[in-house]
């Protein structure tokens, strides 16, 4: 259901070699055309092995991006149905102190439990309590409106109480998520608190225009969630919206997402979002295309997945440090990737 990344994206490397029966040349023929896998080794998959391959360099100095492949032993029905509904909070290793799927039209009580997670003994959540008491009208470390920073600064004013917090914060996720269900990615609100205005959508608009042969795969996908300027006439996706806190870049981090899938023949596309996060980086998008497999008399799901994250870093990082910044990052992806798959283990 969620995609959680510390911080970045990161680059992915990997090969792979398939038999064309395996899978079936419709698979096959998929990979090549959009991705940057050549050939898949189903056997290596089928052990538990996950490919990775870093994404090209953007011309968009924001962004960077990765690209996976692994396997399930469900269907691609099933392994759709998990992947919205996993809770991440059960594997530690990925430091999500709560994630929560929202109603629609969501409501305020949804946000109540926030202050919960709240314990300033804990250094990140001190850091985010740091943060969220210096905003003020005129200064902003999370990522804020004007108007919300102010709002915000008013509401918790120098009162640290993890119950007042809490609270304040909850109105301002459920006023954004709000919009969102409203008016989709034409109302979310900009980031105002840097040296730039930064709008989250715009961001993830602009990494998509620089993968052709993605958008291109996605682009029913795209159209009907609303990413792509093109898609009037064409039914629009009900998503499945959430909202987590957890930890990035040693920080606390709240973040606001939604998830959407299309069925495509035998196969199944889904699109994750993040368009809110109140830190470390802007915004993110998954993509998922998964297949079914038939292989030695065993039956399952080859899952290809794209992200793509844009972060104020990145602009600032060059050759050997990005190359860094992906080398951590693949770690921390491939750590979901394992979890989801290991949660495929319980009903």
């Amino acid at each position: 259901m969620v995609r959680l990344v510390l911080f970045l994206m990161i680059g992915v490397c990997c090969q792979v070699c398939v038999t064309p029966p395996a899978l079936g040349a419709d698979a096959l023929t998929a990979l090549k055309r959009f991705s940057d896998f050549s050939t898949i080794d189903i056997t290596r998959l089928l052990e538990g092995e996950i490919l990775s391959q870093r994404g090209s360099l953007m011309n968009f100095p924001n962004g960077i991006s990765s690209q996976f492949c692994f396997a399930t032993p469900t269907s691609p029905a099933e392994t759709a149905r998990r992947l919205r509904k996993w809770d991440p909070t059960g594997c530690t290793s990925l430091k999500v102190y709560v994630s929560r799927r929202l109603s629609n039209p969501c409501e305020l009580r949804e946000f109540s439990n926030l202050s919960l997670y709240l314990d300033p003994g804990h250094r990140p959540i001190k850091r985010f309590f740091d943060q969220t008491m210096a905003t003020s009208a005129g200064k902003s470390g999370p990522n804020l409106t004007r108007s919300e920073a102010r709002d915000l600064a008013g509401c918790v004013g120098k009162d640290a109480d993890p119950k007042t917090l809490g609270a304040c914060w909850a109105r301002l996720l459920f006023a954004r998520a709000s919009d969102f269900q409203r008016t989709g990615f034409a109302g979310t609100l900009p980031y105002e608190s840097g040296e730039t205005t930064v709008n989250p959508s715009s961001q993830i608009r602009s990494m998509l225009q620089e993968q052709v042969r993605i958008t291109r795969e996605f682009a029913p996908l795209l159209k009907r969630a609303g990413l792509v300027s093109d898609g009037e006439g064409v039914s629009p996706l009900r998503p499945d919206c959430f909202w987590s806190l957890f930890e990035a870049d040693h920080r606390a981090t709240l973040n606001l997402g939604a998830m959407y899938e299309l069925n495509v023949g035998d196969r199944r596309q889904l699109l994750s979002i993040e368009y809110y996060v109140s830190g470390t980086y802007y915004a993110s998008a998954t993509l998922y295309e998964i297949w079914p497999f038939r292989y030695g008399g065993r039956t399952g799901s080859l899952i290809w997945r794209g992200d793509l994250f844009a972060a104020p870093q990145l602009r600032f990082t060059k050759g050997i440090e990005r190359i860094a910044s992906g080398a951590i990052m693949i770690q921390e992806i491939k750590k979901e990737v394992r979890c989801f798959q290991e949660s495929l283990a319980y009903p």
